[in-house]
């Protein structure tokens, strides 16, 4: 019942040779449910934990290469819905339904799923198929095999086509029939149907002829079922020839397109407003809820590839909406948006601007913030007058730290973005989020919200004085202030980090170093940790943070002229505020660039030092300050 099929390859010139996929391959995810244990036990449903779909070839330059097979993950859907719930396939729902108890109470009449009435049959069959495919899912995560879920793959794909279409005026090429998962309207892409599929080269595509068919058609005369599957070496065979079909439309009309309704409104720009501010004007309305004028109009944007940050994005929306519910000066927009669709309206004195950004690639910002930072990069050569008032803005940055080179790339440099036009930060500005501690929406948008709430109590309560003075005189006791924010938010993440290692991380001791045991392993080494009495689960993730070598630290203390013994006022408590040696040793990473040099700018108005720009910018953190040092910028050691 659960053979794995064998592999059948034919060679050019050659008959079809079948082979036995090896035991180690071959291994199937029995399919179990959290909470209907023994019922899926006597089940026994199963399947294979990766799929390979054969008999496709790779069309490029007018040839099609016929050995192009295609290996992936699997959806939940595909199993859960089709492989193992098709009438024609392994049928199991009726089985499901029964195990569920889901006719316990049917009657005495009823024998099984085929004596109730069509809509009680398919009322029971459709919960069957919803707890069957939650049981693949929750089963397939148990076994550590990777999945995706219906709902997730389909938003992914709404977004990423609504944002091709955007920017090059047609939807992306799909066959409805293959794109939308079976759940129906439960899941946003079955309602937008696929752009005509008229398959750009290069594609993996069918044969252009089934090569079974082929060789049933130009077999020899001998080839007998007997001696089916066996080499004929003795034999040369002629390879068949086969006459070009053009590849022609499955026939599928183009289904209709439903738009979201965005109402187009154009927005007026005043003197003197700069392209940046042009450029970040989308055909989506601004307009403020309906009712009283307001103090302070609250607007959430969300930046990611994923649905991550949108989710956190959505539970934000419901929390704000209730807080403005208590106070009175309050509006909040409705609607989450990409950050894409920022308004230079939005940027007011009155208005709080709420961004949640997860990091693409090697920490870049995710297509749907990235023309808000190129128009943003664009501005710098500009002439622009900057407002006399600026917005208000805080930033969730859903990172991975196990990612530390590239952690919450997006975000910095969204905030720095913010921070150059004017923008002033509450709650801390920057709120560095961690998927490696928070799983959940949920768990990632408390410990924010916990600053955030207070945060924007006091802009309501107490009218926001944004106004900032640009004039040269002012100038540095603008940087002043700046380099105070800095020192008010290294407390705040300081707090936030130290109570994040000293709970999930224990500490570990190297117990050996090996060279690498294979020559295509250079530059790797083994490395051999005791960890105690914490264990470790296969395929699981274990997050390693060396600490900084106690010679770098003492370099480090002596360019910065302290005492590496003397506690660094972080307002935590005289126990727990770190030592200058303690900090440097857990918490920086000495061999990191500095992530931002504005904290230099009112040390170096008070010099005459000429400092190598290059050298700041990509030297490691231990050589800026040794730079600094030597340069005379940082103060002499204390005795």
């Amino acid at each position: 019942k659960w053979d794995l099929l064998p592999l059948v390859v034919m060679a050019d010139n050659d008959v079809p040779v079948m082979m036995e996929i090896p035991p180690p391959l071959s291994n199937l995810v029995h399919i179990r449910h959290p909470r209907y244990t023994d019922q899926f036990v006597k089940l026994d449903l199963k399947w294979a934990a990766f799929p390979m779909l054969t008999r496709l070839g790779f069309d490029i330059g007018g040839v099609q290469y016929t050995a192009a097979p295609f290996a992936g993950w699997f959806m939940d859907a595909e199993i859960g819905v089709r492989d193992l719930a098709d009438t024609f396939r392994y049928n199991a729902l009726p089985d499901v339904a029964i195990a569920l108890g889901l006719l316990v109470g049917a009657g005495s009449e009823t024998e099984s799923l085929e004596d109730l009435p069509e809509y009680e049959r398919l009322s029971m069959l459709s919960r069957a198929q919803t707890e069957l495919t939650y049981a693949v899912y929750w089963s397939y995560q148990q076994a550590k095999v990777s999945m995706s879920d219906s709902l997730t793959a389909s938003l992914k794909w709404c977004r990423y086509d609504d944002e091709f279409k955007a920017k090059n005026g047609f939807r992306l090429p799909a066959d409805p029939y293959w794109l939308a998962p079976p759940q129906g309207a439960i899941v946003p892409v079955w309602h937008r149907g696929g752009a005509p599929c008229y398959q750009p080269k290069p594609m993996i595509s069918k044969h252009v002829q089934d090569p079974l068919k082929a060789w049933e058609r130009e077999r020899p005369i001998f080839y007998t079922a007997k001696k089916a599957f066996k080499a004929i070496s003795s034999t040369p065979l002629m390879r068949p020839t086969f006459q070009e079909k053009s590849m022609t439309d499955d026939g599928v009309s183009p289904a209709w397109d439903k738009q979201h309704n965005r109402e187009v409104v154009e927005t007026v720009g005043q003197p003197h407003t700069p392209r940046w501010f042009k450029a970040l004007r989308k055909h989506v309305s601004n307009k403020r809820i309906p009712g009283s004028p307001c103090r302070l109009s609250v607007s959430v944007y969300f930046c990611s590839a994923g649905t991550f940050a949108e989710k956190i994005a959505a539970k934000l929306s419901i929390r704000l909406s209730e807080l403005a519910k208590s106070l009175t000066n309050v509006s909040v927009c409705s609607t989450i948006r990409p950050l894409n669709q920022l308004l230079a309206s939005s940027l007011t004195t009155d208005h709080l601007i709420l961004v949640i950004v997860s990091s693409t690639g090697q920490g870049e910002v995710p297509p749907n913030g990235a023309e808000f930072i190129t128009a943003s990069n664009q501005s710098r050569g500009e002439d622009m007058r900057i407002p006399e008032t600026s917005f208000r803005y805080a930033i969730y940055g859903n990172g991975d730290s196990r990612y530390s080179a590239t952690y919450n790339g997006a975000a910095t440099t969204i905030e720095r973005s913010f921070r150059q036009f004017g923008g002033l930060a509450i709650a801390g500005g920057l709120f560095e989020g961690d998927t490696a501690i928070y799983t959940t929406a949920l768990q990632a948008v408390n410990p924010w919200w916990a600053k955030l709430q207070p945060a924007i109590q006091d802009l309501a309560t107490d009218s926001p004085k944004l106004k900032r003075a640009y004039t040269d005189e002012t100038h540095g006791s603008g940087h002043s202030a700046q380099l105070a924010a800095f020192q008010t938010e290294a407390k705040s993440r300081f707090r936030v980090r130290s109570q994040q290692l000293l709970g999930d991380f224990e500490s570990a001791s190297v117990v050996d170093v090996s060279p690498p045991v294979h020559e295509n392993h250079q530059g790797s080494y083994r490395v051999t940790l005791d960890i105690g009495d914490k264990t470790y689960e296969d395929l699981g993730c274990i997050q390693v943070l060396p600490i900084n070598a106690p010679a770098k630290v003492r370099r480090a203390v002596r360019a910065l002229g302290v005492n590496g013994s003397d506690r660094i006022a972080l307002e935590v408590s005289d126990t727990t505020n770190p030592t200058y040696s303690s900090f440097l040793t857990s918490y920086i990473d000495l061999e990191a660039p500095l992530q931002t040099l504005d904290w230099l700018k009112d040390i170096l108005a008070t010099s005459s030092a000429a400092l190598d720009q290059g050298k700041l910018t990509t030297s490691s953190s231990l050589d800026v300050l040794e730079y600094l040092h030597t340069s005379a910028i940082l103060p002499a050691p204390t005795a």
